[in-house]
């Protein structure tokens, strides 16, 4: 992978606004494993949501039509 070499490495360069959005990343990073510790139903329930929705949207894809509270029950 050419994208691991020294050279390539060593040619980078970040400008402020690329260093800024890092520091960012690994800042939401620690608050989002934080969240996984914390609250662990809140995403098991935000999970359980999106994927009904999800089925929702691609049953309507195929035509498909079932009201949310059957879906919920599969």
């Amino acid at each position: 992978m050419s994208s691991l070499t020294p050279e390539f490495l060593a040619r980078l360069r970040f400008d402020a606004n690329h260093a800024a959005t890092l520091r960012a990343l690994g800042e939401y990073r620690g608050k989002q494993e934080l969240f996984f510790r914390q609250a662990p139903e809140v995403l098991k329930d935000l999970r359980q949501i999106a994927v009904v929705e999800s089925s929702e949207s691609s049953n309507r894809l195929e035509g498909v039509t079932v009201p949310a509270r059957d879906a919920r029950c599969i």
